[in-house]
């Protein structure tokens, strides 16, 4: 991964002709946890806003968007953008208006299969066999949208060209060595992260069953 924090123009040249991609990790907020979290993942999504233009007036514009379980183009991908990820479509449609195209970046039968194996899993399968089966599919399939993804982005993003690609923090993708990825960082990345653990952590806690003792204890005798 690369930084732009400290780089000046002779070093933006070594860019030059090189196919960029800027990576924007998302970091996941459960809706019930999006209220309490608002003003922070607001100021997040800024920071995001405000480093990708920064990339942008060094390296070039955006000229494709991927995003992580889109698997449609255009105006049909932004719809369902709109659905799963609200944050992500407001920034993206900011790219899309002004010189960006949203691309297909996942394959639907892929992400059905996989959606199709962790409800499996979910179940909690008494076989154990069929449980390794299940598990072992799942990891094949996650692999194999990964695997995808990569030969997307390869596909469609042309010499001296550059694109963004909002995806998960944990993704295991693997980028052409032609294709120089640059990580956006905001900083409220881990302060974003934690509150939300934090958050689900409390309510876990708030949850939880309240233990009464009995008042009585249950060893001691009768007396008669």
């Amino acid at each position: 991964m690369t930084t732009l924090g400290s780089t000046g123009k002779a070093e933006v040249q070594q860019f030059d002709r090189k196919r960029k991609l800027f990576l924007v990790p998302l970091v996941s907020i459960p809706p019930q946890l999006e209220e309490q979290i608002s003003e922070l993942a607001d100021t997040h999504w800024g920071q995001i806003r405000e480093q990708l233009q920064n990339l942008e007036k060094s390296l070039g514009t955006i000229r494709h968007v991927f995003h992580e379980l889109i698997h449609d183009e255009g105006e049909a991908g932004a719809q369902l953008l709109s659905q799963i990820a609200p944050r992500s479509a407001s920034l993206v449609k900011e790219i899309t208006d002004s010189s960006g195209y949203l691309e297909q970046t996942e394959d639907q039968d892929l992400l059905f299969e996989l959606s199709d194996w962790q409800r499996c899993l979910s179940m909690g399968l008494v076989s154990q066999i069929v449980s390794a089966l299940a598990s072992e599919s799942y990891q094949a399939a996650m692999n194999d949208r990964y695997v995808h993804i990569g030969a997307k982005i390869d596909e469609i993003l042309e010499e001296d060209g550059v694109a963004a690609l909002f995806i998960s923090e944990d993704h295991r993708v693997q980028f052409p060595s032609d294709i120089q990825v640059f990580y956006v960082s905001p900083p409220t990345q881990n302060q974003l992260k934690q509150s939300v653990v934090d958050l689900i952590q409390k309510s876990f806690e708030e949850n939880q069953p309240e233990v009464h003792e009995d008042s009585s204890s249950s060893n001691e005798k009768e007396v008669e």
